[in-house]
């Protein structure tokens, strides 16, 4: 009896240490941040809440999750050797197929996470699914407390974007499936007031002709697929630059400055990014203001490392991101490894925010990086050259295969838009030599009409590797 009883005060504790810093719950205090308390106070107040935080979710996690709890039984660690954010290295890095083999060993949940089936019975909310993209898809089974948690976190990252009520409508193109995707965003914007357009059963052109019948003022989509959208607009006699977005939140896929312009110059609207992942919800966790990319370092703690040692980097040097999640009831994930390339800065930022501020973006899952002859590159590289160029569209395929010799070859499948001023050999010349000049390999170009290759709604799958 004392130790059910300790073990609810565990989570008890976790809780009210997360509620204790859920700072402006219902609305936003100032005209430009919602909670300046947190999102804009000294680093040494974010430090002492992570800290707070994290000696809870390490106690919390070691309790009531088994895989945790091996974990670091394994490293020989208790949850009382972590007394501040300075500990947190001490603690071990979570690798995406350390989940799966769970999943498969404990099927079909998992034991990663805090939620049993009698705690997901009596305050589930909604089941998430991982894409499968890098790994075999993981179940998440999140809660009413995350879903409120979730609300207020994006409602903050939305609130920076220049989301108001009163003055937007939004059309979110997903399909509401069990991705977390866009959820958190679909929450947020009621909690802001902001109406909402569902499109999540239409297809390409109904959600087309819904903007022009309904004139929303923010779209969210992957970058792939507001550009699509965009070119279906245009293939219906209506021009993207002339209707009533203003904002296009991208997330889901990297996207590489040409990818940005393109849209941008196609829309003529602001572009803002979410980032995240289905593990570390429930937040998007990034989300860019005017000026760039933060990360909400109250909810979540973000750290860089080295792909191959695992070591922290330095400030200002490029690295793989690691995720700690500090507000979620089911999933407080610890040292996470989502493994995107970022270089981080702690600089205070122009729009009066101090969370860090990822440089550049995100460019990439370490996953997703493709060695061809022995030289690295991620397909963004190759999105980044494609895009630039303004006589093809915006589809590309990159396949990978060997030749007779066992030798890599490495192909781009590119469109070539209508009636362009252009020879097709000329083309294909300034192509291979911009993606020589790019990622030092010399590639085989394939032109192909307009309107041939697939057209991407969700996360695009731009590598065919055939090796």
């Amino acid at each position: 009896m004392a130790y059910m009883q300790e073990v609810t005060e565990i989570r008890k504790n976790w809780i009210n240490t997360i509620l204790k810093w859920k700072l402006n719950p219902d609305q936003p205090a100032t005209d430009t941040i919602w909670s300046p308390e947190l999102e804009a106070s000294s680093r040494d107040r974010l430090r002492e809440i992570q800290s707070e935080k994290l000696v809870h979710a390490v106690r919390y996690m070691y309790e009531f999750s088994s895989f945790y709890r091996k974990k670091l039984d394994e490293e020989g660690i208790k949850p009382e050797d972590i007394k501040s954010i300075d500990d947190l290295p001490k603690l071990p890095i979570i690798f995406k197929d350390e989940m799966s083999a769970d999943i498969k060993a404990n099927p079909p949940f998992g034991t990663y996470t805090a939620v049993d089936d009698q705690m997901w019975k009596e305050t589930g909310w909604q089941l998430f699914n991982t894409s499968g993209t890098t790994a075999e898809p993981r179940a998440f089974r999140y809660t009413q407390f995350d879903r409120e948690m979730w609300s207020w976190t994006d409602a903050r990252a939305l609130y920076s974007m220049g989301i108001r009520s009163g003055k937007d409508v939004a059309m979110l193109m997903f399909g509401y499936g069990p991705h977390v995707a866009m959820w958190g965003m679909h929450y947020a914007l009621n909690k802001m007031n902001v109406p909402i357009i569902p499109a999540g059963g239409m297809d390409t052109r109904t959600r087309a002709y819904a903007i022009s019948r309904f004139h929303p003022t923010v779209i969210a989509a992957t970058p792939s697929y507001a550009l699509y959208l965009g070119n279906t607009l245009q293939e219906m006699g209506m021009d993207p630059a002339y209707s009533s977005v203003r904002i296009i939140i991208c997330l889901g896929e990297p996207i590489p400055p040409a990818t940005a312009k393109r849209i941008q110059d196609m829309w003529h609207a602001e572009i803002h990014q979410f980032y995240g992942c289905t593990e570390a919800a429930p937040s998007c966790g990034g989300y860019t203001c005017p000026y760039g990319v933060h990360f909400m370092e109250d909810t979540h703690i973000i750290e860089t490392v080295d792909p191959d040692t695992l070591k922290p980097v330095p400030e200002g040097k490029p690295g793989v991101s690691v995720v700690t999640n500090l507000c979620s009831e089911g999933s407080p994930q610890i040292r996470f490894m989502v493994g995107d390339f970022t270089t981080l800065s702690y600089e205070p930022c122009q729009c009066g925010r101090t969370h860090v501020r990822a440089v550049g973006g995100f460019s990439g899952r370490a996953d997703d990086m493709l060695n061809i002859r022995g030289v690295t590159l991620f397909p963004s590289a190759i999105e980044e050259v494609v895009r630039g160029f303004d006589e093809l569209g915006d589809e590309f395929q990159i396949v990978l295969s060997r030749d007779e010799r066992g030798l890599d070859e490495f192909t781009v499948i590119v469109e070539v838009k209508n009636n362009v001023n252009i020879s097709e050999e000329e083309l294909n010349h300034k192509l291979e030599s911009a993606i020589r000049a790019r990622c030092e390999l010399r590639p085989k170009i394939q032109i192909e009409s307009y309107g041939t290759l697939p057209k991407t709604e969700f996360k695009a799958k731009r590598v065919k590797d055939l090796r």
